[in-house]
């Protein structure tokens, strides 16, 4: 499973189609004439690759000895997955870029506490879930996003506009739904996490995950098409 998109650069496209078009109970072929939403998710794909449980075991039991270069390396591999989620929850930049700094801040001290018994990605996503939970609760609302995908050195203005708008459109519907089905939607749609990771992050059981992410589903569809229309 790819779990290291670039979601600033793109993915929702894909979750756009997940959320609205399976409510609308449309089948998830491609159209003879795909919209620029297809196009564009054709267009960012960046898989990278991920660390076995051997390796995951390795590095903790070397960060647990005390060797530095470990928790770094640690750090690298994952620090832009955190942001993600945490920018993804939050809807600030600034903020996610705190939270992940927090979070392995978190982890480092911690680290004694973690008894393998989850992966590693996992432990880190339940503390950035529970940071962004934590400031969540001292706003009112969702501050929009004010940062914009970076296009790459060739520069197609019309994708780039195209996908802008997608991306603050979708997240302007995130930030209508409740917390818990936010969290469930992202992780699951975004992050691709399975049920079982997502009850792990979240302590709450398999069935839980299913019924709120059904539920979130339901309702981002019916809030994007009360304020966009049913998607092209």
């Amino acid at each position: 499973m790819n779990r290291e998109t670039s979601f600033e650069q793109g993915h929702y496209p894909n979750f756009l189609a997940r959320c609205c078009i399976k409510q609308m109970g449309r089948k998830m072929e491609k159209p003879q004439k795909a919209g620029w939403e297809m196009q564009v998710a054709q267009s960012i794909s960046l898989p990278l690759s991920l660390m076995n449980e051997d390796d995951e075991s390795q590095l903790v039991a070397r960060i647990k000895s005390g060797e530095t270069e470990a928790f770094v390396k640690l750090v690298k591999r994952y620090r832009n997955r955190i942001v993600n989620l945490a920018w993804q929850l939050l809807g600030n930049r600034d903020d996610a870029e705190d939270v992940a700094q927090e979070t392995f801040l978190h982890a480092f001290e911690h680290l004694h506490e973690f008894r393998g018994e989850s992966q590693i990605f996992t432990w880190l996503y339940r503390i950035a879930v529970n940071l962004c939970m934590m400031r969540l609760r001292q706003r009112k609302f969702l501050e929009p996003l004010t940062e914009d995908y970076e296009p790459a050195d060739e520069i197609d203005w019309q994708k780039v506009g195209e996908r802008i708008l997608l991306k603050r459109r979708i997240d302007k519907v995130l930030a209508c739904l409740p917390e818990q089905l936010r969290l469930v939607l992202v992780l699951r749609e975004m992050h691709e996490l399975s049920y079982e990771e997502i009850s792990q992050v979240l302590s709450i059981p398999i069935g839980t995950v299913r019924s709120r992410l059904f539920e979130a589903r339901k309702r981002f569809a019916q809030i994007w098409r009360e304020l966009f229309g049913s998607p092209k």
